[in-house]
């Protein structure tokens, strides 16, 4: 489920004036290798708590060849925030002999990191500040003061990448996780920080003011489950069992399943009926009926230029009687010789009635 909004951007493959180019950086100091301003191809994708990506496609000059190798970074000149994207693989297998560089926002330095941490009923944002401060260290590499953000994660997760720690805990509590390059010169430094842009109420977008068009629509509850019947060790009526979700829904409100948690054991003197065993069972629950939700998706074109990642839309269809206030997942840049577009795509909304 998903928004794509297609946000108008001019130029072309060649940048001028203050459009877009790209600074190419040293992979440990940080300092300023060269530029790249003239291109045959880019795609561009800034995230907000997800992977991101680029694609840039060179002729194969001699100094795009000497200037465009593996763990360099790339930065765009025209972003106000500014994410450097690592190379991370590069070739020449297409029909022109063109260098095509990929890679991804420096976020990727934590793909590298791991850790055994259980994160569990923390305030998020302390959490993943914490295990970024753990992990052991990278070139000028910093962690951001916290900014205040007051949100629990109160699911349980351990033994990952810091990436995916970072991608469950900022999914599950509405948070942005990025890096970010700051300073000039021989100050420059690499910044993790976690972030959620306050809502703009100017973002609003309706197919009764035309800024929001093309709409196309599925709607579906077949698959949709409420209540969990857990169950955990033991055989027959001795077997663990609990149950977990909305347990007060009745009738045609409550949609029930059936959850094996059998791999789940009694542990530390635990019994099948230990108020703490229990409760690993109903946790396991809760975590399967997320899976079993109400689907719906809504796709549209925006009039909207200017959004960025983590931004959030206020989006009304008034006509099939729905709204819903939803971020923006991603920025994906698009350059070619005809132009340059901007793509704004909007994480999976939660649409109301209205």
């Amino acid at each position: 489920a998903g928004i794509h909004l297609l946000l108008p951007a001019g130029g072309g493959h060649s940048a001028g004036g203050d459009e877009m180019t790209f600074d190419v950086l040293d992979e440990t100091t940080l300092a300023r290798l060269g530029n790249i301003d003239v291109w045959v191809s880019v795609y561009w994708d800034e995230p907000y708590n997800s992977e991101g990506s680029f694609t840039l496609e060179v002729r194969p000059t001699e100094e795009n060849l000497s200037l465009l190798r593996e763990g360099r970074w790339l930065v765009r000149t025209d972003a106000a925030t500014r994410v450097p994207m690592r190379i991370c693989h590069r070739s020449n297998e297409n029909e022109d002999a063109n260098l095509v560089v990929t890679g991804y926002p420096a976020t990727w330095i934590f793909t590298k990191r791991v850790s055994a941490s259980a994160i569990k009923n923390e305030n998020a944002e302390a959490a993943m500040l914490a295990l970024a401060k753990a992990a052991a260290p990278w070139p000028k590499l910093e962690v951001a003061e916290p900014k205040g953000f007051d949100t629990t994660f109160e699911q349980q997760t351990s033994g990952n990448t810091l990436f995916d720690y970072f991608k469950t805990v900022g999914a599950a509590c509405d948070l942005g996780f990025r890096v970010v390059l700051m300073g000039k010169n021989s100050a420059k430094k690499l910044l993790f920080e976690v972030w959620r842009p306050t809502a703009d109420p100017n973002n609003r977008f309706s197919t009764k003011w035309g800024s929001l068009r093309e709409a196309a629509w599925a709607f579906g509850d077949g698959s949709y489950a409420n209540v969990a019947l857990v169950l955990g060790a033991g055989e027959g009526k001795d077997r663990a069992m609990v149950w977990a979700g909305d347990t007060e829904a009745e009738g045609a409100q409550r949609r029930e399943m059936i959850v094996d948690a059998r791999d789940i054991q009694p542990e530390d003197g635990e019994t099948v009926k230990s108020d703490s065993y229990l409760k690993k069972l109903a946790d396991r629950g809760a975590s399967k009926l997320l899976e079993q939700l109400r689907t719906g998706s809504i796709e549209m074109t925006l009039d909207a230029d200017g959004l960025e990642p983590g931004d959030v839309c206020f989006c009304s269809l008034p006509d099939l009687g729905y709204k819903a206030t939803v971020r923006v997942a991603d920025i994906i840049i698009q350059s070619q010789t005809d132009g340059t577009t901007r793509t704004a795509r909007l994480g999976t909304p939660v649409w109301h009635k209205i």
